[in-house]
């Protein structure tokens, strides 16, 4: 997540926390502008805490722990911050007559708080924050017709990984690389749509006639944080992993699939042809691939991509072939810019 949206995600939190706890405080206290105050510093402390501590120091320790415990973890942690933001502003507002910061209606209101966040942020890591937030306001409970900039991403030579690390260690091999993977496209904005397989299906909801190089960026820092991992992967599992890549744009259905378990699912033509150009990679042997339909959403592209047109390509169940350019980056490393998927 780059500086600029996490500080509108912060912002966002606390807000909303200073408005919860403003309500709470004039309740519980009478006092209006004391809860606002200590509710937007524990919204703000909270969210840091989520966005610094826990998602990028602490997540490769976590996501080794079963989900309750982390549930119980991220509590705990952000039960604490609340005692500790309360202990220091409290005082501040002697004035006004806030009750005592050790008033028992206060802690059980700060647990709670802090358990109730704790299971969203749970749920949202399970289903994704986009899924969570689209399922609970229905905003895809209807289906709907939305552009969106698509990344489809294969690890290289999964099958004989699969086979040299043996089932166990190759799931936490996945659990490794979808990890960094994510992370890059989750800090240029994407949306993880689906895990499937080796395969990660992200998304990017595009404004019409928006400039859209965040799909790109995605890319880049993806092989990048690969690439600077090559050694760790190397240490741990004996290779370092390489990926290939689909990039295409289009209009797609977005709506609500399932009964028992529910998902946004994107459905159109768009995610078919996604897939055969991530099959038409591998078959002309490219690190990665993009359709002119997205390239075209690129006022200008950003600086540091090598682009080379690719004559019209026949793919399969598509009347037309398709127009393609292969996307490779400028000035980096070899095994950033080429990979050597077998």
């Amino acid at each position: 997540m780059t500086r600029a949206s996490a500080g509108y995600a912060i912002v966002r939190i606390a807000a909303a926390a200073a408005a919860v706890s403003a309500i709470y405080s004039e309740i519980a206290h009478g006092e209006f502008l004391p809860g606002a105050v200590i509710g937007f510093v524990n919204g703000a402390t909270m969210s840091w805490v989520e966005l610094v501590v826990i998602r990028a120091w602490a997540e490769p320790v976590l996501r080794r722990l079963p989900f309750l415990v982390t549930l119980c973890a991220r509590a705990a942690l952000l039960f604490a911050v609340a005692l500790l933001v309360n202990a220091i502003f409290v005082p501040l507002f002697n004035g006004f007559s806030l009750a005592q910061v050790a008033e028992l209606r206060d802690i059980v209101f700060a647990l709670s708080v802090s358990l109730v966040l704790s299971v969203v942020l749970g749920v949202a890591d399970l289903l994704g924050l986009d899924v969570l937030l689209g399922i609970v306001v229905g905003r895809y409970h209807r289906p709907r017709l939305e552009e969106r900039a698509l990344l489809f991403i294969d690890l290289c030579a999964s099958t004989a990984t699969a086979e040299r690390l043996g089932g166990p260690r190759f799931l936490d091999f996945l659990n490794a690389v979808f990890a960094d993977l994510s992370g890059a496209i989750v800090d240029n904005g994407g949306e993880i749509h689906k895990y499937v397989g080796d395969e990660i299906i992200a998304a990017w909801r595009l404004a019409p006639g928006r400039n859209e190089p965040r799909i790109l960026l995605a890319w880049a820092a993806a092989r990048a944080r690969l690439a600077a991992g090559a050694e760790r992967y190397r240490r741990d599992f004996g290779l370092a992993p390489d990926f290939r890549a689909a990039l295409h744009a289009g209009e797609v259905v977005v709506g609500e699939l399932g009964s028992r378990k529910k998902e946004i699912a994107l459905i159109g033509d768009p995610m078919n042809t996604a897939a055969r150009m991530l099959d038409a990679c591998r078959d002309l042997d490219r690190p990665a691939l993009a359709s002119i339909a997205l390239m075209e959403r690129l006022a200008a592209p950003p600086g540091g991509f090598q682009t080379e047109t690719i004559a019209p390509l026949p793919l399969r169940g598509k009347a037309v072939p398709l127009a393609l350019v292969s996307l490779a980056l400028e000035g980096a490393p070899a095994a950033v810019v080429a990979p050597v998927c077998a």
